[in-house]
């Protein structure tokens, strides 16, 4: 849960105050590496991102010990659900806060373009780099498209005294809309209880 929280706030700034914002819905997967007094966590999950309703939805291997999750988080309805699809359990959880706007802040610093890729193949980025001090120390620094503000990584450190972590992200195969609206809908087996 802290690690889903860091790695939406290392994108998530309100609209309104920001340089760009992703597309308002998207699909994609994101490859995540963290870095903490603990050790290495690797991650690869589905994510897809419907900011016009206001949810996203999570799955892949989000922990170390379970192999199939998902977690579905809905502003709109202000319920959400970690589910486990092998055992077929869920836990309903309240949903509350303002919906997380994939977007680069206004007070972010620009680091300058960058291109990923060879000649006619590659991808222009423009990297920034921003802080935020609300709750604890973050430092990131991400790279999006230059045309329309795709995530393409992003790298938070996280201070806390005696507990620093580093987060990486890398976005890839992303895909513009969403393509089955049923990726949020809980299963059968889910019962609200948030």
């Amino acid at each position: 849960m802290m690690l889903q929280a860091v790695l939406l706030a290392s994108l998530a700034t309100v609209a309104l105050a920001s340089i760009c914002c992703a597309p308002q819905q998207w699909e994609g997967f994101k490859a995540i590496t963290t870095f903490d007094p603990s050790g290495v966590e690797r991650y690869l999950q589905s994510y897809s991102y419907d900011a016009i309703n206001q949810r996203y939805a999570i799955s892949g291997n989000y922990t170390s010990f379970v192999s199939s999750y998902k977690e579905i988080w809905d502003y709109g309805k202000g319920t959400g659900f970690r589910i486990n699809t092998e055992k077929q359990t869920c836990e309903a959880f309240a949903v509350t806060g303002t919906f997380p706007a994939n977007c680069i802040p206004s007070d972010a610093v620009e680091l300058g373009p960058a291109d990923y890729g060879y000649g006619t193949d590659s991808i222009s980025t423009i990297a920034y780099q921003f802080s935020d001090t609300r709750d604890e120390s973050k430092n990131t620094i991400a790279l999006v498209s230059s045309g329309n503000c795709v995530p393409v990584t992003s790298t938070t450190m996280v201070l806390r005294p005696g507990n620093n972590s580093l987060h990486i992200l890398c976005f890839n195969n992303i895909f513009p809309g969403i393509r089955d609206l049923s990726i949020f809908d809980p299963p059968a087996y889910c019962r609200k209880s948030a």
